[in-house]
């Protein structure tokens, strides 16, 4: 009798040992190309990677801000311009700014449910059909925070390929959408950009 209390208890105890919730974890942070950034104006990010230093790297308009801290506002993550390369207005010019989110954040490589060919960006053509993935793409009227957005082609294997970064546009009376946008092969190479392999 005195057994069959005692394993009844030990049962209960490794049951309520059992039934303890699991220790909380922190949440992942990410940043995505298409996540809105918060600066001292609302931008969009257009490419992220991790660096060889490990730590999170998103590239935008470098208008956005310059040597201000930002926040991805899906995932909260902070992180600080740390490098902004802006000619002048309407020259056609570089338009580039790096954020360093640091070594706790996580880089997605998703533009939606589509995955994005990591190192392959692609010179854009006269002619080609693209697509821009920003926090008011296809909203009517079209609201400022494109701005930084990725722009996007679908490569052979369904991939989305990064070919550039968004700098404003206007949408006409007929739904088509006028703007520019500046190569992200060219913002990489200005930007001393170091992936990690």
């Amino acid at each position: 009798m005195k057994r069959a209390r005692l394993a009844a208890a030990v049962i209960a105890i490794a049951a309520a040992i059992c039934a303890q919730p699991a220790p909380a974890t922190a949440a992942l942070i990410t940043v995505s190309p298409g996540d809105r950034i918060d600066t001292p104006n609302t931008c969009t990010i257009g490419y992220t990677y991790t660096g060889v230093n490990d730590h999170t790297y998103a590239i935008t308009a470098g208008h956005c801000a310059n040597g201000k801290p930002v926040r991805d506002h899906s995932s909260g993550a902070a992180g600080i311009f740390v490098a902004s390369i802006v000619d002048p207005p309407r020259s056609g010019g570089a338009d580039y700014g790096l954020i360093d989110f640091g070594p706790h954040a996580l880089p997605l490589g998703f533009i939606g449910n589509r995955p994005i060919a990591i190192n392959d960006h692609p010179r854009p053509r006269p002619g080609q059909a693209v697509c821009r993935a920003g926090i008011t793409t296809g909203m009517a009227p079209r609201r400022g925070g494109d701005d930084g957005a990725p722009v996007w082609t679908i490569a052979a294997d369904g991939h989305a390929q990064v070919i550039g970064i968004w700098l404003g546009g206007r949408t006409t009376g007929d739904g088509q959408d006028y703007g520019r946008f500046a190569a992200l092969r060219s913002s990489v190479a200005t930007l001393g950009v170091a992936a990690a392999d």
